[in-house]
């Protein structure tokens, strides 16, 4: 048996570093190929993980949501033909262009959705994917359980396998790359970040108005004690959605340092003191899992993920959207003594028991044989199941 493993973007990120973890644990029993719609810093740490003859990226970009959704399409049945898999795993709704062109080829398929309503709703609007593809996919995979109540809000139904994966890390490795050296992110002025007894407050993604890079660079523009720190690709030639980057060349703020697109962002993350999740929707973000690996203390709203409740247990969290307001009053009450202190530090250890990834492949590798017809499929309602999803007569398959 074989799995084509679609990714939309190559960001060391989120749903792309998730999914390099999968492909490579499918790839110890499964011949795994590795598609990556749109080329960047990823790229290399893939082909060490599942091999570079298994990797195969897409040059310029060919799946741009100006090109029609027809021609995607066909474009995608091409790279299918020929392909040995049985089974395409598409790894967001981002790539529904190959669930789209497997059914034409008749291979089972598995959607892996990361997105929220506001996210899902802007892919249709830009035509990255469509409103059928829930009544295509043979069965979806959620990064967070509420996001099944999601697909029933926009699509009206999803299949009936559906798995909630949350997202797993691989602690060790994740200690271990912290380790190697980077070079130094730079402020606006061209100077580097040290560390200092200067609290250092960081944030990784693409920049972004989803990401809150507006509301992270506020609260360094008010916080001028503080120093922070953008971990990922901030100008414009590197991402295309950054609405802080006017401000940040007019400001010249000395106190806000950006790495720009790193393949290692964890020695970044080892500087920092606390970790800002500013993104206004990030469901089940694998960063914050990343961070607790660190032994970094977390600051987060209870609007942005679907997992704050837990997250309560073992970082700061604010309740409702995030904001400027709140977060600069929470960061400014916190002292670096306390959040560099090993008690302090050590609170997230417990939750880290959440993310075990081989606890998690297992699920995963049974749902691939339903999917498959290799093992009956079992259907039940069972606890945990979201709302919606019964409502609309969904059955959630949930073996924890």
């Amino acid at each position: 048996m074989a799995i084509t493993f679609i990714l939309h973007e190559a960001t060391r990120t989120g749903a792309p570093r998730l999914g390099g973890q999968i492909a490579r644990e499918l790839a110890r029993d499964e011949d795994v190929r590795v598609v990556v719609m749109k080329d960047g810093p990823l790229t290399p740490w893939l082909r060490q993980l599942v091999g570079a003859q298994n990797v195969l990226v897409c040059r310029g970009d060919p799946f741009h949501f100006r090109v029609p959704f027809d021609e995607r399409v066909r474009r995608a049945v091409e790279m299918l033909d020929g392909d040995p898999a049985d089974l395409i795993y598409a790894n967001s709704l981002a790539t529904s262009v190959f669930v789209f062109a497997a059914v034409q080829r008749k291979r089972r398929t598995i959607l892996h959705v990361h997105e929220k309503v506001a996210e899902i709703v802007n892919l249709l609007a830009h035509d990255a994917t469509k409103i059928e593809v829930m009544r295509i996919a043979d069965a979806v995979v959620l990064a967070a359980q509420d996001i099944g109540d999601d697909l029933i809000e926009v699509f009206g139904t999803a299949p009936s396998l559906v798995e909630t994966f949350g997202v797993a890390v691989d602690l060790d490795a994740i200690r271990q790359a912290a380790l190697s050296a980077a070079p130094s992110p730079l402020n606006a002025r061209g100077a580097a970040l040290e560390k200092s007894e200067r609290m250092i407050v960081a944030m990784s993604g693409q920049a972004s108005a989803r990401k809150g890079v507006d509301i992270f660079f506020q609260c360094a523009v008010g916080l001028p004690t503080c120093d922070f720190l953008w971990i990922g690709g901030w100008r414009p030639e590197e991402t295309a959605d950054n609405i802080a980057f006017e401000d940040f060349n007019a400001r010249n703020l000395p106190n806000f340092y950006v790495s720009g697109p790193v393949d290692n962002p964890y020695p970044y993350m080892q500087l920092m003191d606390l970790f800002f999740l500013s993104s206004r929707e990030d469901p089940n973000p694998l960063v914050l899992a990343e961070a607790l690996a660190l032994q970094r203390p977390l600051l987060c709203f209870s609007q942005t993920t679907a997992v704050a409740d837990r997250l309560g247990r073992c970082g700061i969290v604010c309740y409702g959207p995030p904001n400027v307001a709140d977060a600069a009053r929470v960061i400014g009450a916190c002292s670096v003594e306390t959040l560099r202190s090993p008690d302090f530090r050590n609170l997230g250890d417990a939750y880290l028991a959440d993310y075990d990834l081989n606890q998690k492949m297992t699920l995963l590798r049974d749902l691939i044989a339903r999917v498959r017809g290799e093992a009956p499929v079992v259907r039940f309602e069972a606890r945990g199941v979201a709302p919606r999803m019964l409502e609309a007569g969904v059955v959630e398959l949930n073996f924890s």
